[in-house]
């Protein structure tokens, strides 16, 4: 709705009178009645022929054509943000780093660089006529990529500058304000991201500052000018806003005069420093709408000519005859120009083929991996963690548990009960036998473990150890005795020990994959549903040792401590030579367990179970395989003498140690290869 001008004046007076309570200003011109004025001049820059052709095909095809190595094109990807890559092309070509590839493959700095952008070739004939006359110059950029560009080119042209940006460290901010700002300093220019540097830094020696492309926001940019126009600055400062013709830049400083023209009315009009008269408020407030409509033709003047920018930037007549006479100087010893064989900005003449064409760049074509039916394979993302509340709180309550380990046990256990349900679902249709095997475990590499349960029943104490100290801790290591160690000899027929290991791993893989009823399940959603009682892997507690630093009184307690990881190694270096080996590991860590945890505990009861179902699998391993029986005959009588007689064990040194046992249980230090051995 359009506004006449007494309307927009009644509504603007209501919300100063809304806001005086509320608000007091104090500006610089108020406590500094000498400070300095400043100007500032937008200056329009030309597009080089690169710059011309590049934004034709972004606003005509959303996409830059650039070479595919064969001899032919192809469309740059990731171009996701066409205003931004506008506003590249703006600022510099060479951003993209396939255009710097074709217009300059050695990468070598030369005049190309600053030939192939407007704003370049302009800061080319401006900056030497500001050293000349001793005005030092700040440079505002919005991207740091172009900071890199300009600190070469100011290399080219031998230039001392310095340059801050958000990666500079903050106690090397002070030490380059300290270079720039000491009398006599040999940098001239002070290169600076307006975010970064816009803020906070006192650079009065300057007084020449260059917006090299705008903000959305234009307080970010006035925060920059006044890191020159501030209290101790003794000339005037004069500003210069670089903005290529016709582009975005152009829609992006009428936006951010649109913002400043709302501050102008509502906060600037309001002069609340309790001084100002309603008469001198009112002025202002004209003038500012007054202002507001001549703000509109802005973007309707030219670009400048040497004389233009000449008469901008002279703060004297003395200067203004300098830069005359410099201008005659460079147009009689440069190489390009009006007169010469090539112009300073690029022409089309000297673009490659590849920027000539207006046909629309094709993509290459890459084949896509269909699956079925000419279905594509498509990846499933979850964008949740899948955990219900309660789940999700119970894992923030527990010290010992994280959200991420709790949404992989949930994922696991879905995809174990999804496949459990497809297994039934096979052998009910007649498709797979109960003595099949999985066909996702028999041709598939080993996949990767599985996150194991949460252990139950014992908690740690201490606290969670970092990342970088996370190292595993299995069973105490042994002192190696000095020298080569010697190689397990392995008493068996390759024959025979082929027969052993595929029993033992069978062995070790079903108490892998024990589970028993869960007594205390988890609430299930609706996607882990499998129309099955809720169970729970047992083996968890037990694949590896407790740390020693949470449970120190456990390797007090237990002599011998064994866990599974154990057992799964010395399968893998064959150092069993019968099922009944392993039995006496599988017993030795069952009765550990028994020893550390009260009776009646769940890991009480799960070392139970997995006693239990160890030797069922072991007699059934010997039943079905009648060498494995000759196996175990074998081994009691190697133990033995000649004449069958038990051959004395060798006591140890310091004296014999007796081994007490109770009622033929076990052990009371859960030790011992045998619970039913009697006292020797």
């Amino acid at each position: 709705m359009e506004l006449t001008e007494e309307e927009s004046l009644l509504v603007i007076r209501r919300l100063h009178k809304v806001l005086r309570p509320f608000l007091l200003r104090r500006l610089k011109k108020d406590v500094e009645k000498d400070l300095p004025d400043k100007q500032e001049r937008v200056v329009k820059c030309r597009f080089s022929a690169l710059q011309t052709k590049l934004t034709y095909q972004l606003m005509t095809h959303n996409k830059l054509a650039v070479a595919d190595g064969k001899g032919g094109k192809t469309s740059m990807r990731g171009l996701s943000n066409m205003l931004m890559q506008l506003r590249k092309v703006c600022n510099h070509p060479y951003v993209f780093e396939p255009v710097e590839d074709q217009m300059n493959p050695t990468k070598a700095t030369n005049d190309s660089i600053w030939r192939t952008a407007g704003k370049f070739e302009l800061l080319d004939r401006v900056l030497p006529k500001f050293e000349a006359t001793g005005h030092r110059v700040l440079m505002f950029f919005q991207m740091t990529q172009i900071m890199n560009i300009m600190e070469d080119f100011l290399r080219l042209r031998g230039t001392h500058y310095l340059r801050l940006d958000g990666g500079t460290k903050a106690e090397d901010r002070s030490e380059l304000l300290r270079l720039f700002n000491e009398p006599g300093s040999k940098y001239q220019i002070f290169l600076l991201s307006t975010r970064a540097g816009g803020l906070g830094l006192n650079l009065q020696t300057a007084d020449t500052v260059i917006i090299y492309d705008s903000d959305w926001n234009p307080h970010q940019d006035l925060q920059a000018q006044d890191r020159a126009h501030r209290i101790g600055q003794k000339n005037e400062v004069r500003i210069l806003r670089l903005i290529s013709s016709n582009s975005v830049e152009e829609k992006i400083l009428e936006r951010a005069q649109f913002k400043l023209d709302m501050d102008g009315k509502v906060i600037q009009a309001g002069k609340f420093d309790n001084k100002s008269t309603a008469e001198e408020r009112d002025a202002f407030l004209k003038t500012l709408l007054e202002a507001a409509e001549a703000a509109e033709h802005l973007g309707e003047q030219e670009e400048m000519e040497d004389d233009d920018l000449n008469m901008i930037m002279a703060r004297s007549d003395e200067e203004l005859a300098l830069f005359q006479e410099m201008d005659k100087e460079r147009n009689a010893k440069d190489r390009y120009g009006p007169d010469k064989p090539l112009p300073r900005l690029m022409g089309e003449d000297e673009l490659p083929e590849i920027y000539m064409a207006e046909e629309n760049p094709q993509p290459e074509v890459t084949e896509e991996e269909y699956a079925g039916r000419g279905a594509r394979v498509k990846t499933q993302v979850r964008y949740d963690d899948g955990l219900t509340e309660e789940q999700w709180l119970a894992a923030v309550d527990d010290s010992d548990d994280s959200i991420g380990e709790a949404a992989a046990r949930k994922q696991a256990r879905i995809h174990k009960r999804r496949t459990n349900k497809e297994k039934r679902e096979r052998r009910a249709a007649g498709i797979m036998s109960d003595s099949e095997p999985d066909p996702e475990s028999e041709d598939e590499p080993e996949p990767e473990p599985e996150p194991q349960p949460k252990k139950r029943g014992r908690k740690p104490t201490g606290n969670k150890r970092k990342a970088e100290d996370d190292i595993p801790e299995e069973t105490p290591p042994t002192k190696k005795k000095r020298g080569r160690q010697p190689k397990v000899i392995d008493n068996l027929s390759s024959g025979d020990r082929a027969m052993l290991q595929k029993a033992l791993k069978s062995v070790y893989d079903a108490l892998q994959a024990l589970e028993v009823p869960d007594s205390d399940p988890e609430p299930q959603s609706d996607d882990e549903s499998d129309d099955g009682p809720a169970t729970r892997l047992v083996i968890g507690p037990f694949m590896e040792l407790p740390p020693k630093k949470a449970f120190a009184d456990y390797y007090l307690v237990i002599p011998e401590p064994i866990a599974m990881d154990v057992i799964e190694k010395k399968i893998d270096q064959n150092r069993y030579s019968s099922l009944r080996a392993m039995q006496d590991d599988i017993g030795l860590m069952a009765r550990n367990a028994r020893t550390y945890n009260e009776d009646g505990s769940l890991l009480f009861e799960d070392a139970n179970t997995i006693e239990k179902t160890c030797n069922d699998l072991i007699a059934k391993q010997i039943a079905a395989h009648p060498g494995l029986a000759a196996l175990e005959d074998g081994q009691s009588t190697a133990a033995g003498s000649a004449n069958g007689t038990p051959r004395a064990s060798v006591a140890p040194a310091g004296g014999t140690k007796l081994r007490l046992t109770m009622g033929g249980g076990g052990a009371i230090n859960g030790g011992g290869a045998s619970g039913d051995s009697s006292a020797n």
